[in-house]
């Protein structure tokens, strides 16, 4: 089963941090499988994401605040999930990001398969600012289930209780079926 995760940066974002993060999912020894670099650009090129962001935010003179947005799909420790599959997921759940520029990176160093997605915070299409409503991780999770469902990969089941309007840790121990 697929869990998405936003990883928050209390300390703000800088174009620093924004770069650091870039490298960090690229990493040839993370995202290695057969002898292929699971990377992808969708509306970028790996290659000069940091560049091709930064050129969308100083096209519309937004080059400050939420510079990007970091979201994790990952699967169970011990779920057989095949890496070019999860990544091909990935691929299109970057999808729902459309108008954006999305880096997507599967990580095959842990006994968890788990892709990152790097999120310009502005739409090269028109340099409107990507914002998250309550609903929106809702949705981005039955976007994600759908995915899954089509790759042949386990979903969440859902539970009696409601999962939406509450904490991610929460959220995480209602899909193990753990009380919080």
């Amino acid at each position: 089963m697929a869990i998405i995760s936003f990883t928050n940066y209390k300390r703000g974002q800088t174009t620093g941090c924004m770069s650091a993060v870039m490298r960090y999912t690229m990493q040839d020894k993370k995202t290695e499988f057969e002898g292929q670099q699971l990377v992808t650009g969708i509306n970028c090129q790996p290659e000069s994401v940091y560049a091709d962001f930064m050129t969308t935010k100083r096209l519309y003179h937004k080059t400050d605040g939420v510079l990007f947005y970091h979201m994790v799909q990952s699967f169970p420790k011990g779920e057989a999930v095949d890496p070019v599959t999860a990544h091909a997921a990935a691929l299109k759940l970057a999808e729902y990001y459309e108008g954006y520029e999305v880096l997507v990176c599967t990580h095959t160093d842990r006994e968890h398969i788990h892709s990152h997605f790097i999120i310009n915070s502005l739409s090269f299409e028109n340099g409107r600012k990507l914002h998250f409503e309550k609903d929106d991780l809702t949705q981005l999770r039955k976007f994600s289930d759908e995915i899954c469902m089509r790759h042949g990969l386990s979903i969440c089941q859902p539970k009696k209780q409601q999962t939406s309007g509450i904490r991610q840790s929460e959220y995480h121990a209602a899909m193990r079926g753990e009380s919080w």
